[in-house]
């Protein structure tokens, strides 16, 4: 049964990817130096504690600032990180720290005591932004901080049919 829970949620993650890999950050970055030894400490991570500060040095406050603008909000057409197996793991980055939004979070899956993936968003009134949905391996690379806001999962890439005033997507009416 177990197995069968972990092949299931392989292929609904393959599915997920494939659907929106348009949206996934790319970067031409050459990996660290060190990519291996990162890979091999990311996927050591225990506790949300230990992602926490992963993801503060991995994300600082200018660079999430820099993602963080109107065109690249996440389009809710898109689905974010489903944690179906394992535990959900989650942490507040930044907390005590004047940011400029509302909430700078993520939360995770971990198998066997260890992060396997994530998501990593930020919040500021009614606007939302998903800067990651990855797995531990993404650590080897540095993060894409500024994205192409056209890609299909960022509501800038929305028709102006499907945007408010205020450039809140809106989802296409149905029609009978």
């Amino acid at each position: 049964m177990f197995c069968h829970r972990i092949m299931h949620h392989l292929i609904l993650n393959a599915a997920i990817l494939t659907m929106v890999w348009g949206c996934q950050p790319t970067t031409t970055d050459k990996p660290t130096e060190n990519a291996t030894d990162a890979t091999l400490e990311a996927q050591q991570f225990s506790s949300p504690a230990e992602v926490t500060a992963a993801l503060e040095a991995r994300w600082s406050l200018d660079d999430i600032r820099t993602f963080c603008i109107p065109e690249r909000r996440h389009n809710p057409m898109y689905q974010n990180l489903v944690t179906d197996v394992g535990e959900t793991w989650e942490g507040t980055l930044y907390e005590n720290v004047p940011t400029g939004f509302d909430s700078i979070s993520w939360y995770g899956t971990a198998v066997d005591g260890r992060l396997y993936e994530y998501s990593l968003n930020a919040s500021r009134g009614d606007a939302g932004w998903v800067l990651e949905i990855v797995n531990v391996e993404s650590f080897a690379k540095q993060p894409n901080v500024a994205p192409d806001p056209s890609g299909h999962c960022f509501i800038g890439n929305a028709p102006p049919e499907n945007q408010e005033p205020d450039d809140t997507f809106v989802a296409p009416l149905k029609r009978d």
